[in-house]
């Protein structure tokens, strides 16, 4: 259903850039002229003029009828240039890339290659969907910024990349933190999801090392163990109890100030009173 929608969010994209070229053509009759003539040469100055004037709709639409003749030229990548400027500026970020991988593609070492690779990981963060929602233009934003920042360490945009990358990588990090809490909430229902729970945080804590979430990542599996003991048969508690305190322990010792600090000490004081009921077991 996802993968659908995503599907249906392109066309509809592609579809609005038709409509409204079409609606410009048909109301704008100096447009029209320069759309419709077979001077290549004229539609190249307006399409600059266009571009200067910012009309990025008029020069997205020029641009694209001479890049099959101007293709392989110094001009070809000037307007190929354009075209996706204007697409980005017009916020046509889905039309944007598919320009954007062409130009990379037929110009890998051309003028405006940084510039261009920066703007391919420019429209997928733009793309970058709700964090309730499926994460692929996430990823994608993701390993574009990686890619820039390796290629372009000292450009003037690679302090902004960083920033964003960090972002992206927060999106992930808060949609596996929601995962967690789902599976905490889940409890025993259909099986052990304080397991999952656990692994879930476990995970994410290694994928994503410098995340703001981290202390609530341990937060729920400190939370989780003592949890799964807490509701575990009298046969499996005090192994699962000595685990939770173990855990405990753990936390308080990487999170001292911790935010969950009464929480905390509730968790703590119910495993202190399990044990003084169950000196026998020691």
């Amino acid at each position: 259903m996802i993968i659908f929608v995503t599907f249906m969010r392109k066309c509809l994209s592609f579809i609005l850039v038709s409509i409204v070229s079409v609606l410009v053509l048909t109301s704008c009759g100096g447009f029209g002229k320069v759309q419709r003539s077979t001077d290549n040469e004229y539609k190249y100055k307006m399409a600059k003029e266009y571009f200067a004037n910012e009309k990025w709709l008029n020069c997205a639409v020029i641009g694209q009828s001479l890049l099959q003749p101007f293709r392989g030229t110094e001009r070809g990548e000037e307007v190929l240039y354009m075209v996706c400027k204007s697409h980005i500026n017009n916020e046509d970020y889905p039309v944007a890339r598919t320009y954007i991988k062409s130009y990379i593609k037929s110009y890998p070492r051309g003028k405006y290659i940084e510039e261009e690779s920066f703007d391919l990981a420019y429209c997928y963060y733009k793309e970058s969907p709700d964090v309730k929602l499926d994460q692929e233009p996430t990823d994608a934003a993701i390993e574009a910024l990686e890619d820039y920042i390796s290629k372009f360490p000292s450009s003037e945009n690679t302090g902004l990349a960083k920033e964003m990358l960090i972002e992206m990588k927060e999106k992930l990090a808060e949609q596996q933190l929601n995962n967690v809490k789902l599976y905490y909430n889940l409890g025993d229902y259909r099986g052990n999801n304080y397991m999952s729970a656990i692994i879930t945080a476990r995970n994410a804590k290694k994928k994503f090392p410098d995340s703001r979430y981290n202390e609530d990542y341990s937060f729920y599996i400190l939370k989780s163990y003592f949890s799964q003991a807490d509701e575990s048969v009298e046969s499996k508690q005090y192994d699962r109890f000595i685990d939770a305190k173990d855990e405990c322990y753990s936390f308080l010792k990487e999170y001292p100030s911790t935010k969950y600090a009464k929480e905390v000490e509730s968790i703590q004081h119910k495993i202190d009173r399990y044990f003084e009921h169950h000196k026998d077991k020691n």
